[in-house]
């Protein structure tokens, strides 16, 4: 069998180049003589939203953990955090964060790397304006759970009780004064007095949830024990008309138990 020159095999190799390149560019071209765009890719590392919830969403956040000391008037530091669980089923990057209550506001953001249930750590930021049971709700997308972070009275801080009677579990010495007219806002006339039994001496702080657009709230000293009337002072605009329970609660330590009772507001 002769072999072929080396020349023609040179040749050879030349047009088998051609029409490989002739058949690749009619393929790429068929479709009006532009070339097919690449299929689109994913999005960049590291710009993908994590898919997750808070745990107890939309009610109270589930095994929430308040870390740090909060006093009024001090600024919070690196040690005012939040811990709270929350359920991954799509690791990516997230944003949690609370509107700004009683002065503070707590933050984080970060990336998932991995699903299931995990720990996030929310900053804290800001200065309490003073005394209470600040209820606050972190946000993720429209999922938010509610956790609570007390705000004590300035040390020493007294040992004492609401009193309380009833099935209904009402405060003891209870006298509303004032008008409560729904759109009309509260003054100083707005007062809601009852009793307490102080065991020992120092400041307190007592203060309603928020109902209807109004609360109550009273803060001060004990300088003596035993039994004794306290008034609160009412806050806000009643919205609706009609008749509404709010529950004064000691704020801070309360190691003598008796922390809340319920008064009733009729709005006219």
């Amino acid at each position: 069998m002769k072999s072929i020159p080396f020349l023609s095999r040179i040749l050879f190799l030349l047009a088998l180049t051609v029409l490989f390149s002739t058949c690749k560019k009619e393929y790429s071209y068929e479709n009006g003589g532009t070339p097919s765009a690449p299929p689109p890719s994913g999005p960049p590392p590291g710009t993908v939203n994590a898919s997750f919830i808070l745990s107890g969403s939309p009610g109270d956040c589930t095994g929430a953990y308040v870390n740090g000391k909060y006093l009024p008037g001090t600024a919070l530091t690196a040690s005012n955090t939040v811990d709270l669980e929350v359920l991954v089923t799509e690791p990516g990057n997230y944003s949690i964060q609370t509107e700004t209550i009683g002065g503070m506001k707590f933050s984080a953001s970060g990336t998932f790397t991995t699903a299931g249930t995990q720990s996030v750590t929310l900053k804290g930021s800001g200065t309490p304006d003073g005394p209470g049971n600040y209820r606050f709700k972190p946000d993720a997308a429209g999922m938010g759970c509610t956790f609570l972070l007390t705000v004590p009275p300035s040390e020493p801080t007294a040992g004492y009780v609401l009193e309380s009677g009833g099935v209904d579990h009402s405060c003891t010495g209870i006298d509303i004064k004032g008008g409560y007219t729904a759109g009309t806002a509260l003054n100083s006339t707005n007062t809601a007095s009852i009793r307490v039994y102080v065991g020992s001496v120092g400041n307190y702080f007592i203060s309603t949830n928020t109902v209807n657009g109004m609360n109550f709230t009273a803060g001060g000293t004990f300088t003596s024990t035993g039994t004794q009337l306290v008034t609160l002072n009412g806050h806000g605009t009643p919205a609706a008309v009609g008749i509404f329970t709010l529950t004064p609660e000691i704020v801070g330590p309360h190691p003598l138990g008796g922390e809340t009772c319920n008064i009733v507001v009729e709005v006219k």
